[in-house]
């Protein structure tokens, strides 16, 4: 009858019951989703955006972060430290000169990269020297800077070797018979300046003091 509230209709004994639409699916009707058009071949695909709070490519998680006041700072002990003396320099001479800047290391440094290293040969003869010389010289630098005396003393002895090594700047860069040729000399006028004339000097001055005796014993 009109103005009468309709009871809802039992369902029959037997019959399916209505399934129950699944979460996140379309409501009959609503209109389905356009699909995300095809990239162009070649083009990439930028990430989604993070979800608020989550971190984003390259952050840092939560708790990982260095304090403030920190950052940028390297830990020490780890391979990213800055090394304490730079191996591919000249050690003992910087040292000794108190600076890399002083003149003297500035001209070794140009003879060894502008000439010695333009050729095979003196980069072999680079590779077998370094590997000898970087096995003392970090002691060796040590040493000068805790004591003024050696340092100086390091200073007078290495002065003939600049001196001489001023030759290899006749050498062309890449000709490796020049540097061959003059390194061959120079290794010779150093040989002789540090162990032939050391050595003479002091046959010489035993010899004297071997005559002063015999002079003493037959007074």
């Amino acid at each position: 009858d009109p103005g009468m509230e309709q009871e809802p209709r039992q369902p029959e004994p037997g019959a399916p019951e209505p399934a129950e639409p699944e979460p996140g699916a379309p409501e009959p009707g609503a209109p389905e989703p356009a699909e995300p058009e095809p990239a162009e071949p070649g083009t990439e695909i930028p990430p989604p955006p993070p979800e608020p709070g989550e971190p984003g490519p390259g952050d840092e998680p939560a708790g990982m972060q260095p304090p403030a006041g920190q950052q940028g700072q390297v830990a020490p002990g780890t391979d990213d430290a800055p090394a304490a003396e730079d191996e591919g320099g000249c050690l003992i001479a910087t040292a000794a000169h108190g600076t890399e800047l002083a003149p003297q290391v500035q001209a070794l440094r140009e003879i060894r990269d502008g000439t010695v290293m333009t050729t095979e040969s003196g980069r072999a003869f680079m590779s077998a020297f370094g590997a000898a010389y970087y096995s003392f010289s970090p002691q060796v630098a040590d040493l000068e800077r805790e004591s003024p005396a050696a340092r100086d003393a390091v200073r007078l002895l290495l002065a003939p070797m600049l001196a001489s090594l001023s030759i290899m700047s006749i050498a062309e860069g890449g000709s490796d018979s020049q540097v061959l040729a003059l390194g061959a000399a120079v290794i010779a006028l150093n040989a002789a300046m540090y162990v032939a004339a050391p050595a003479l000097a002091g046959t010489v001055a035993a010899r004297g003091l071997a005559a002063r005796l015999r002079g003493r014993r037959a007074a």
